[in-house]
């Protein structure tokens, strides 16, 4: 079985800290596989960590796109996908490059696209996050009880903004091949799953308040 942290952050993200050097020696500190780096709306953090990587650790290229209806991760894209668009042509985009599109925190106030929508998109997607390392346990259970009624498969990831907190969560994905392709198609084939532990109380409350004060600081803009 393979662990990978597909949702962190580093310092190419406008509001993370941290090189991917550093995730990659704490993710295998932790004893995990692989990682995406999803920055928010560039793929540069990913690509540099792919530079960088022991050549036994995975790293899969990826981004954190900011659609109109809210946050959509980019597995498997090395080309930034333009911000702001329809989270239908988000998804077409991302599978334009062969990427995988995946749904996280669906119930995040400021970035989630929320359920009534996800129930529109199933039909275009095969995985939601069921967990995520910043929201709460009570939350991450809603969202996998969502997969499991909509019938779609698993993804988890800290959602670390800082190095410290990577791979508190992560993806199982029930296989030894640790080629990129063949960890996609089971993600596609609906063989992976979320799972960890949410990072400390202090760490998501100073992420919450930073995260409100960014969208003021943007004018209300979401990042």
């Amino acid at each position: 079985m393979l662990l990978l942290d597909l949702h962190v952050h580093s310092c190419y993200s406008e509001d993370g800290g941290g090189s991917p050097q550093e995730i990659i020696t704490t993710l295998q500190r932790r004893g995990l596989h692989g990682v995406a780096i999803t920055d928010h709306n560039s793929v540069e953090g990913s690509l540099k960590a792919q530079s960088c990587a022991p050549k036994d650790f995975i790293v899969i290229p990826a981004s954190e796109v900011s659609t109109a209806d809210g946050h959509l991760l980019a597995l498997n894209v090395k080309e930034d996908i333009p911000r702001g668009r329809s989270i239908e042509e988000s998804i077409e985009l991302i599978y334009s490059q062969g990427g995988v599109p995946i749904v996280p925190h669906v119930f995040r106030t400021l970035s989630g696209i929320h359920e009534e929508k996800l129930s529109a998109l199933v039909p275009k997607i095969t995985a939601i996050e069921v967990f995520n390392g910043c929201s709460l346990p009570r939350t991450n259970v809603k969202c996998a009880r969502i997969a499991r009624r909509l019938t779609l498969g698993g993804t988890g990831g800290s959602d670390s903004h800082m190095p410290t907190y990577a791979g508190y969560a992560y993806t199982t994905v029930d296989t030894t091949d640790t080629r990129v392709d063949a960890i996609l198609d089971e993600i596609q084939k609906k063989r992976s799953w979320g799972g960890g532990q949410t990072v400390p109380l202090s760490y998501r409350s100073d992420r919450m308040v930073l995260s409100i004060r960014q969208f003021f600081s943007r004018g209300f803009h979401r990042i």
